[in-house]
């Protein structure tokens, strides 16, 4: 079914509707959830920092729109697929998916830990710098709560995954003895 071309154009201003209204609706799924999971992060963190990868996320979404539009719907349909399963493999770049699949644990691990360390730095230490009043302190301290807390488990989900990371690791190495497959001289 031919879509209309000047809705394809309104809806490719919103990350991911394009996809949808094309019938790609786990792509499109995907990059919305990407562009509002950007937006939430450095909202409750307080890192406007993380903003400069919107226009990216954006600048593909509208792009990837027309160049979908060209293909029939049965075209759009298996890249949706492949799409989806390239996701779940934890990757789109078809040769490296697989090394990047098996390092994604320690990046994003690397990446939390440096977004929580940031985020404590911005809600706590830098304001503190300025204040020495108790009074002040403790109000301050008490104010900026959910933000430590928020950091606190972002640097937690970081260890925790740069660990199970090594577990999985060092479970893969092992390989247990066998008498039978073992030859004698």
């Amino acid at each position: 079914m031919e879509r209309n071309k000047f809705l394809v154009f309104c809806f490719a201003f919103v990350p991911g509707a394009g996809q949808m209204y094309l019938g790609m609706m786990k792509k499109g799924l995907v990059i919305m959830s990407v562009f509002w999971t950007v937006i939430a992060v450095a909202v409750m963190l307080n890192l406007g920092v993380l903003c400069v990868f919107l226009p990216i996320i954006w600048f593909y979404a509208f792009f990837d729109t027309f160049n979908s539009a060209r293909y029939h719907a049965d075209q759009r349909l298996q890249m949706d697929y492949k799409f989806w399963e390239d996701v779940k493999r934890g990757g789109w770049i078809p040769k490296a998916s697989d090394q990047f699949s098996n390092k994604l644990p320690k990046l994003v691990g690397w990446g939390c830990i440096v977004l929580g360390i940031y985020s404590l730095y911005e809600a706590v230490i830098a304001p503190l710098l300025w204040r020495f009043d108790l009074p002040d302190w403790i109000y301050f301290i008490i104010g900026r709560i959910p933000s430590l807390v928020v950091a606190c488990a972002v640097i937690g989900l970081g260890v925790y995954l740069l660990n199970r990371g090594k577990t999985l690791k060092e479970t893969e190495d092992f390989v247990e003895y066998q008498e039978e497959n073992h030859e004698s001289f």
